[in-house]
């Protein structure tokens, strides 16, 4: 997934990817110690949204540290601009979730406050890194498949994240119509904790590979099961 002659990027990477593999568990642990983990998807939950946006952009901040992108965008005349422009795509991208997640057979005439949180989550955790990442601009253009990207990038790594959450809250949906009778099976939880469990699985999965990657150095067995991780590679 990474090339190992690039220690900077790698790093940025891994650590990166540590810092999600303890916060985000940690956040869960804690509401579930509380006994507020059956109120995540509802306005009094929105900390948790909070503490995530906060984590996110330190993390947006350390990738972007002497990077090109950020010093080109940093060079922007209308930096304002940028900024409300991402928080109009933002806004967009939340309202397609919305949408889509009603199309997908949430309830169209009642939880719209948890639709609208899961929306809010998903967003926070796919198209916002990214855009921290790129800017608007190149961010529209990966997620369209305009523009294409190397398989070892931090971009790689994002558009990555994004898929599994996705795929995760997608995933947390079967669960909903089971007749378990259970209070974690109520419209939007197994989406919402299914979205983070992707988002954390492919972090996982980045610091598994980066390390097995650096392992295989000393015991070239490791290649195989290194392999065997790349072709499971989501992004392409």
């Amino acid at each position: 997934m990474f090339s190992l002659n690039n220690h900077l990027e790698l790093r940025r990477v891994t650590i990166s990817s540590l810092v999600t593999c303890i916060y985000l568990p940690s956040i869960v642990t804690v509401i579930s110690y509380k006994g507020l983990l059956y109120s995540v998807g509802n306005a009094s939950s929105l900390y948790v949204l909070v503490l995530i946006f906060t984590a996110e952009l330190i993390k947006s901040f350390y990738l972007n540290s002497n990077n090109d992108l950020q010093v080109k965008k940093k060079a922007s005349k209308n930096r304002v601009g940028d900024i409300v422009k991402s928080i109009v795509f933002l806004l967009g991208v939340k309202f397609c979730f919305f949408v889509g997640i009603i199309l997908f057979g949430a309830p169209v005439l009642e939880y719209h406050e948890e639709t609208l949180i899961l929306s809010s989550l998903l967003t926070l955790l796919t198209v916002f890194p990214l855009i921290a990442h790129t800017g608007v601009e190149l961010a529209v253009q990966l997620l369209f498949g305009v523009k294409t990207f190397p398989r070892d990038t931090i971009i790689a790594m994002l558009v990555n994240n994004a898929l599994l959450t996705v795929c995760g809250a997608w995933l947390g949906a079967v669960v909903i119509p089971l007749d378990w009778n259970t209070p974690w099976q109520q419209w939007p939880i197994p989406c919402y904790l299914g979205a983070i469990g992707g988002y954390l699985l492919s972090n996982v999965l980045t610091v598994t590979k980066v390390t097995l990657m650096s392992a295989a150095n000393k015991h070239p067995f490791l290649s195989i099961f290194v392999n065997m991780m790349n072709r499971l590679h989501i992004s392409k």
